[in-house]
């Protein structure tokens, strides 16, 4: 059985709204010959009479009228389709994962302004550690990441979007990172695959600084609450400093404690514009 074609379908609706084959032809720009084989082509996929043949005249059977109802509606969705990536009009579905610190201030910032300038476009947004949202990409779950870089891989590209400045933060009562005994200090970390932590500990080995341990805790809540509580430091950017912070807490910078920049990272053979243009709203204004 030959499948059902959308061409079969415009001939059969443009017949039913003209009223004849010929004023039909005439819309559809063809032969009338062209039109009876179409009608001819729909009748046998559908396996039911569309019209009667009577007197050189067309006549809709009971089931041409009924058929009509649904292919008019096929024919309208197909035009609209057509038509659905309008010049200068975005549409699309983008893909995002963000660390943490991109979702507290500047993707707050940027997205609502992108967002109203391009209603069509539809965004799903979550939150992963920089390891993980590589391996998004790579796997193509996701369009677009940002996460610590610049990132040099030979399938990814890269752009600045933010530089984060990172802090050493510890207990209200050491006035000072050289008065920290390391040796009895805990260091209150993310996880591993975490990239602040891979930079403060990578910090931490070029200034031969060995701590009793390193905790993992994955909550920076719990993590503030225990530095208070003097139970050891930590490291973290400045947007996810506690905003009454100076209660407990002494926020410090070590002159040699790197900063964190972080980028827009895309695939290279996934460039495409609308993705570019999202690339470029969050780029507008890198500090």
């Amino acid at each position: 059985m030959d499948s059902l074609k959308l061409a079969q379908l415009r001939f059969f609706c443009a017949v039913m709204e003209e009223g004849s084959i010929v004023a039909a032809s005439r819309r559809l720009n063809c032969v009338a010959s062209n039109v009876t084989a179409r009608l001819r082509e729909l009748e046998q996929v559908v396996n039911q009479p569309l019209f009667l043949r009577e007197k050189g005249r067309l006549i809709e059977t009971p089931a041409g009228r009924a058929f009509y109802d649904e292919a008019r509606e096929v024919v309208r969705q197909a035009s609209a389709l057509e038509h659905f990536f309008e010049p200068d009009v975005p549409r699309g579905l983008l893909r995002l994962g963000a660390l943490d610190v991109a979702l507290r201030h500047f993707l707050p910032q940027k997205l609502p302004s992108f967002m109203q300038a391009c209603p069509d476009v539809e965004l799903h947004l979550l939150k992963r550690a920089s390891y993980t949202l590589e391996q998004m990409l790579m796997a193509r779950e996701i369009d677009l990441a940002l996460t610590d870089g610049p990132i040099e891989h030979p399938l990814l590209e890269s752009r600045l979007a933010f530089t984060e400045h990172l802090r050493l933060v510890a207990p209200a009562h050491v006035a000072d990172f050289a008065q920290i005994n390391w040796a009895e200090t805990d260091v209150l970390l993310f996880n591993t695959d975490c990239y602040y932590r891979s930079v403060f500990e990578n910090w931490m080995r070029r200034n031969g600084i060995v701590p009793r341990r390193v905790q993992t805790i994955e909550s920076y809540h719990v993590i503030f609450s225990c530095v208070q509580a003097g139970l050891g430091v930590c490291c973290c950017p400045d947007v996810m400093l506690p905003v009454a912070y100076a209660q407990g807490l002494h926020v410090m910078t070590p002159p040699d404690l790197p900063e964190a920049p972080v980028y827009s990272v895309w695939r290279r053979d996934g460039t495409m514009p609308l993705l570019m243009r999202l690339v470029e709203h969050l780029s507008a204004a890198a500090v």
